[in-house]
Order: C-alpha cells, then sequence, then structure tokens
C-alpha cells in the first residue's frame, strides 16, 4: 500500500508540472495561489485592527499554508527521483553482448532528461525508441504528444515533439538492471548511469555531472536487447 502510494504521489506530482493552465503549470498556479490566499488574509486582519477571529478561521488558513508548501516539497522530492520508482534487482543474469544494427530500433518507454535545440527538460515514461550509431553513439528518441489533466490544463505547445538523449560508451558509469514504476504502471527495465557536460554561455564545458535515464520495456525480450547491445560495447 505505501508503495502504491509513494507511485501515485510521484505521478501525480509530475503531472501537475507537466501540464499547463494559460502560462503557468498547475502546481506553479497552486503554490501562488496558497502563498497569496495567506498574504491577503494576514493583510486584511491586519489592516482591519487585528480583531479575534475563530478558531477554525486560522486552521484553514494554516492548512492553505501548509497546502502550499507541501506542493513546493512534493515537487522537489518526486523531481530528485525523476517521478518514478526504480527498484533494482542484482539477482537478473546479464545477457550475451550482442549490438544492434544501425537501422535497429527497440520500442520502449523513457524517463531521462530530454534535450533538443540548446533546450533541456525531465519527461517521464515517454514513448520512445532506442538506436545506435554506427560510431556506437547510443540515442533515446522521444515524442511528445499533447495532452490534458484535470479536463483543463494541457501540455504547452513548446514541449510538444521530439526529444532526445545522447550518449556514447565513453560517458556509461553503470547499467542497473530492475522494475520501473510509473503510477499503477510496472514494467521491466535498466537504469543508465552516464556522464554528461554541457557547456557554458561561453562555450566551454562546464564539470561534468551524472545523469540518469530510465528504460522501460513491455518485455524482457526488448529489454534483453538494449543491454545486450550495451554490454557490446565493452565486449568490442
Amino acid at each position: 500500500m505505501r508503495h502504491r502510494f509513494t507511485r501515485f504521489l510521484l505521478k501525480l506530482a509530475y503531472q501537475l508540472r507537466h501540464h499547463d493552465l494559460g502560462d503557468w503549470s498547475l502546481d506553479r498556479w497552486g503554490i501562488v495561489a496558497a502563498a497569496a490566499t495567506v498574504v491577503v488574509v494576514l493583510l486584511q486582519w491586519f489592516l482591519r485592527g487585528m480583531p479575534s477571529r475563530p478558531a477554525w478561521h486560522w486552521a484553514l488558513l494554516l492548512l492553505i499554508g501548509l497546502a502550499g508548501l507541501g506542493l513546493i516539497l512534493l515537487q522537489r522530492w518526486a523531481g530528485r527521483r525523476m517521478y518514478v520508482c526504480f527498484t533494482p534487482d542484482a539477482q537478473i543474469t546479464p545477457p550475451v553482448p550482442r549490438a544492434l544494427a544501425a537501422t535497429d530500433k527497440v520500442l520502449l518507454h523513457a524517463t531521462a532528461q530530454f534535450e533538443v535545440e540548446g533546450k533541456a527538460r525531465v519527461f517521464a515514461d515517454l514513448l520512445a525508441y532506442w538506436r545506435t550509431f554506427v560510431s556506437r553513439e547510443h540515442a533515446v528518441m522521444a515524442i511528445v504528444h499533447c495532452s490534458r489533466f484535470l479536463g483543463l490544463a494541457h501540455v504547452a505547445e513548446r514541449h510538444l515533439g521530439m526529444w532526445y538523449v545522447f550518449f556514447t560508451p565513453a560517458m556509461i558509469e553503470a547499467i542497473t538492471p530492475g522494475i520501473i514504476a510509473f503510477g499503477a504502471v510496472q514494467r521491466c527495465g535498466l537504469c543508465i548511469a552516464y556522464r554528461h557536460a554541457a557547456a557554458s554561455a561561453d562555450g566551454k564545458p562546464k564539470a561534468p555531472v551524472t545523469r540518469l535515464v530510465y528504460l522501460a520495456f513491455d518485455d524482457e525480450a526488448a529489454r534483453t536487447q538494449v543491454w545486450a547491445d550495451l554490454l557490446a560495447d565493452a565486449a568490442g
């Protein structure tokens, strides 16, 4: 039960961050609305000479403030986990290394910090393809479709379209098999840790940081294909 509630909170946090109402995401609207309500009520109370108020009045105001703070904490916690639950399984036997052909594509669901045209953003559980080029550079190519949440909020138009993750064998730090859960859906998966060095504003590379890519598969055969392809880097 606890794990199901955790997965629910992670997915809810993603939906609130991923869908916009106007120019703001839903979680930003919630935080600003809560803060504005508390400030306006306290200011009116002060300007009216701080008259006596019933206990339920202050209890309600406290709940509104805590709700806004809770949204901030929820997004920080969920963002660190990239909105998914990953349970590693070290008991799984690695497959025999086997490189994919440059024309091969493996369908999967990806969670990562994607990039396109200088923009970077974390997306969770995107339908994507895995490809490895002749140079052995690996690519996760995903697409963001239009979707709605709660009937009003929608994915911002600037986020629609193709997003990518690229890394070379030399950048890979670790490959861990396990189970990846996004909301109620659980799939077999791989967590890939790789070093990423982004260019700064002056064009000089920044110090490398470790990024994670979560790849979730609908069946074991697809995971084996990608895992074997990754292992072929070292074998080759």
